[in-house]
């Protein structure tokens, strides 16, 4: 290289680091001058923040006591802050409220708490200030200086005179013994003609308060700052064990009257009887938390009906063919009410509330309702005086024929009375001590003392029975018993009877058949108890 292109590439190079060198003293300047602004700026933010440390930032709220607008504490120290704390107090009232204790409504206000009555005040409301500026961030004091707020609460410990307090406790209506009204349980009570029924009588919520639990809570409530205290809200009234909602109350009582909803209307006899609550109400209680049902007293009003409706057994008026009015007994006619079986199926309807017509159950049965006339008009009617026998057919005579009835002489009468048959034959055999003698028509109506055909007869009627007559039976001609047999059926309608005094029935000595029919049509009716009949002789 020549000297001439060395000199000119030196001078090129001292043209260009000249202007770097200069460039370099000028960015230091500006560095150290932004970093002096950054270092006042640091020391101003920080002398505001150091501030904050001993006041509160901008926007800070307390809350001291719930029901009060919050403190602004912007900017004052922990001092200031505590001083407007003990300020509010002041304006502190706890209500409280519970059960009238005269008419037991409810939300009534018994009393309140006022500072000045108990010397309530806040306790070290300096260190809860203090507590407060120590939560805060004062390094970030700038961003409150916007609409960002800080907000705080705290629950202030309280001071207060305890004497003071129990005596304002004490003072108050509500708390004092000679007004509280003591808590009740619920019961049933009697039966009630309005409601037509059992009811319940509700428990009696009471206003007995303990003033120790009242005390207790009135002071929970002023640490809390709370201003309302309901008594009944927090359960310190004394209160019933049994209310009315119960089970050992409601069952019973549904099931009482339930049954007090029977309504049994009965065909007795051809009358109506209504068995309703005006009566069953008698039969029904509760005891220890039981429905009870008296079913004597069911019993006794079965056996009160059916000796009212009953015919079975009684004397009954029956005027004859001949237009005379005779009285008979009817030891085995007429209707007879099973006592023991209607009084089971009529506790079992009670039990189970039921409205339904029915009748009774029967024992024993006659052709006509009626207490007066159960015969009704048709029957086999036997005049004894005159050994004469007619068949009633609704109300018209069908059948009449002579016949002769038991021997008087030798004791063996026709027993008299009203009978129903007891079952029907053909081809019988009527055995006694002895005779053994077949009969085609065997028609008993009491006991074994019936009607049949006596063909070994060769006359009927007039006088022949008082010498000549039978065991008892009524010996009928062939063809009259063979027309008879064709209108009667078990339960049939057989009046006997004498014109002069009644005859007693001698010792039962009544035939027996030699074989018993195959098929009875109806229930034989049962002779009066302790009576069997007398076997008739078979001529």
């Amino acid at each position: 290289m020549s000297d001439d292109e060395r000199k000119e590439i030196t001078e090129k190079v001292e043209e260009t680091e000249f202007p770097a060198k200069a460039s370099g003293k000028k960015g230091k300047r500006i560095a150290l001058a932004v970093l002096a602004v950054v270092v006042l700026i640091a020391a101003v933010y920080g002398g505001i923040g150091i501030y904050y440390r001993s006041h509160f930032l901008p926007h800070t709220y307390v809350q001291v006591l719930p029901a009060f607008n919050d403190i602004d504490c912007s900017g004052l120290t922990a001092a200031q802050a505590s001083s407007l704390m003990d300020e509010q107090v002041g304006e502190y009232t706890l209500t409280v409220t519970g059960r009238d204790y005269a008419s037991g409504d409810t939300g009534v206000v018994l009393g309140t708490i006022i500072p000045e009555e108990i010397q309530l005040g806040f306790d070290d409301s300096l260190s809860s200030a203090k507590y407060l500026m120590e939560q805060q961030g004062w390094l970030l004091w700038i961003r409150n200086l916007g609409s960002y707020d800080d907000h705080y609460s705290v629950i202030q410990g309280v001071t207060y005179n305890k004497e003071l307090l129990e005596s304002v406790i004490r003072s108050w209506d509500a708390c004092q013994s000679k007004n509280m009204v003591i808590a009740k349980d619920a019961y049933i009570g009697p039966y009630s003609e309005e409601a037509q029924g059992f009811q319940i009588v509700p428990e009696t919520k009471g206003t007995e308060l303990d003033i120790s639990q009242v005390l207790e809570a009135i002071e929970e409530a002023l640490e809390a700052h709370r201003t309302s205290l309901d008594l009944e809200e927090a359960g310190l009234y004394k209160t019933a064990e049994i209310l009315q909602n119960d089970s050992s109350l409601t069952e019973p009582v549904a099931t009482a009257n339930k049954w007090l909803g029977t309504k049994i209307t009965y065909d007795w006899n051809g009358a109506e009887v209504v068995l309703d609550r005006e009566t069953i109400r008698d039969w029904i209680s509760i005891e220890d938390g039981e429905a009870i049902l008296d079913e004597d007293a069911v019993a006794s009003f079965v056996s009160d009906r059916a000796r009212e409706y009953n015919t079975y057994g009684k004397k009954k008026k029956f005027t004859t063919a001949q237009g005379a009015e005779v009285t008979l007994n009817s030891p085995n006619y007429g209707w007879k009410t099973d006592v023991t079986g209607e009084t089971e199926e009529l506790v079992q309807l009670i039990r189970e509330g039921a409205v339904t017509s029915r009748e009774p159950v029967y024992s024993s049965v006659a052709k006509v309702k009626s207490t007066e006339n159960d015969i009704g008009d048709s029957y086999v009617e036997l005049d004894l005086t005159n050994q004469h026998m007619y068949l009633f057919v609704d109300g018209i005579i069908v059948l009449e024929s002579d016949f002769v009835s038991g021997n008087v002489s030798a004791g063996n009468a026709t027993p008299q009375g009203i009978f129903g048959l007891s079952y029907k034959t053909t081809d019988a055999v009527l055995r006694g001590e002895d005779y053994e003698t077949p009969v085609k028509y065997w028609m008993p109506f009491y006991g074994n003392y019936g009607m049949h055909d006596a063909t070994w007869r060769g006359a009927f009627g007039g006088t022949i029975y008082l010498n000549s007559g039978s065991h008892g039976c009524i010996n009928l001609p062939f063809s009259k018993a063979k027309q008879l047999y064709q209108y009667v059926s078990t339960g049939f309608p057989v009046v006997s009877y004498h014109y002069s005094a009644p005859v007693t029935p001698p010792a039962p000595e009544a035939p027996i058949p030699e074989t018993a029919p195959e098929a009875v049509p109806e229930t034989p009716q049962d002779p009066a108890a302790g009576e069997q009949p007398a076997a008739p002789p078979a001529q």
